[in-house]
Parts: C-alpha cells; structure tokens; sequence
C-alpha cells in the first residue's frame, strides 16, 4: 500500500484497493471464507499489476540504487541478472536472497540458479550452462556467422520443450480428428489464431525448432482426412500426397505455411 500510495494520490481509490486486498472470498456454497495467507487475490483482476508495482521497488529499484554492477531483465516473477563472474553472481545472489526475504518474499528454491554462459568466448566448464526464462530454453547452440558465415558457439534462446508440450496438449485439446468441418478449410480458420500466436512468439529466434510440433500438426490433419473421406481410409500415402497437393494449391491456408515452416 506504500507503493500504492506513493503512485494514487486519489485517497477513496487507495482506500477500495485495501478492501480489496483484504476481503474474503465468496465459496461456491454461498459461504464467505476469511482471507487466508498473504499478497493479493490470486486470479484478481489487479493483482498482477500490484505485484508489478512491488517487485518494482522490492527488486528493479533497489537493484539500481545498490548493485550498479550487475544487469537484469524482470518480466512479472522471474527475473535474471547477469554478473561478470562466479564470485560476482555468488554476491548478488546473497544480497537479492537477502533483500527478498527483508521484503515478505521468498526466492524459488528449484528454480533459482548460476548459470555459466558457455560460448566461444566463456570456455571453461560449469555444471549448470542453460535455463528457461519465458517460454525460451537458453544453451550452448551452434550459431553461423553474419559476417563470414563460419559456424561458432554462441549462447543462443529457442523453444523450450515445457512450451512445446503445453502447445501439443492445446492441439489435443481441439481433437482435430473428429471435427465435423466439411473442408480443411474450416480446419485452418479455426487453428490461425492460435498458430498466429505461437509462430509470432516463439518463432521470433530459430523458429525452424517448432517444426515438430508443425509434423504432429500435419499427422493430426492427415488422421481428419482418412476418416472425412472414404477413398483415404485405407491408404495413408494417399492421405499424405493429399495434404501435399492441399499445401501446394492453397501456400496460405496455414499461417505457417504461409512462412514456409514444416507443414
């Protein structure tokens, strides 16, 4: 509420969020359930904007103000910052470890970690050389150079596999094998925005890594063709050389077809 205060000069304003922050919730039986815990209503419609405005001073302010060494980036709860060295990141460790638990807060025990950003530069060996940050798996991967075209190890993002599964289980969910659409057509209008979506984000740096999750895709229209039409029932080729003609016909029915990844 101090942080609230300092940004809300509007006092009846203040005075609604810390209701908010306090009230109790309302139970399917009809039953109101004092509130439990701390921090803000999870699923609340303001609450990741409070969090924001907290680990602002909790975290991005005092990281600025007291440890002008090291770098970060933030996004919501999960946060990296870079140090020069082993020592360096050991220190800031202990001080932002410190600082979170000075501030109520907690740092996640599994998920946090030094990471060696191992590349043709840093060469020496660390257990630890990759992480997830945002939906990107970050390692060691072999890169081609701009300048000369020469292949070089670099620190590089992708993909990472717990964002491939989650979108596989969005493409289980839509059950495309039994959807009722007369033409793959009505298959593709329904799936672009979703695919839009992935391809936008997570295609942004070495988008060829989601082919795989685009081979499971093909599989799945395949498996709606043979059960639509007769002729492909008992011929799985056909269905494929199909699907084929389908890409080659019609290059912008999929979105990513329409960017040339895997169809």
């Amino acid at each position: 509420m101090s942080a609230v205060e300092k940004h809300v000069p509007e006092k009846w304003a203040c005075m609604y969020i810390k209701r908010w922050l306090s009230m109790p919730v309302l139970l399917k039986s009809g039953q109101l359930q004092p509130k439990q815990g701390k921090g803000t209503p999870q699923g609340g419609v303001i609450s990741p904007l409070l969090a924001n405005l907290f680990l602002h001073y909790a975290l991005d302010a005092w990281l600025e103000k007291t440890n002008l060494t090291v770098k970060f980036a933030r996004y919501a709860d999960d946060a990296i910052i870079h140090c020069r060295s082993k020592a360096h990141a050991e220190w800031a460790l202990k001080r932002v470890n410190e600082r979170m638990l000075g501030c109520g807060l907690e740092l996640h025990k599994d998920k946090t970690k030094l990471v060696y950003c191992k590349d043709y530069r840093r060469k020496e060996n660390y257990p630890i050389v990759k992480f997830d940050f945002l939906g990107y798996f970050f390692q060691p991967r072999t890169s081609k150079s701009k300048k000369d075209g020469k292949l070089f190890l670099g620190f590089d993002c992708a993909i990472s596999i717990s964002s491939k599964k989650r979108i596989l289980a969005k493409l289980r969910e839509f059950n495309i094998t039994y959807l009722t659409f007369k033409s793959i057509v009505g298959i593709a209008q329904n799936l672009n925005p979703y695919i839009r979506g992935w391809v936008n984000y997570f295609g942004k740096f070495r988008g060829y890594e989601m082919n795989s999750v685009f081979q499971i895709l093909r599989r799945r229209l395949v498996f709606w063709a043979r059960k639509r039409y007769k002729r492909y029932r008992r011929n799985l080729n056909k269905a494929y050389k199909w699907l084929d003609r389908v890409r080659m016909q019609f290059p912008n029915l999929f979105y990513h077809w329409q960017i040339g990844l895997s169809s």
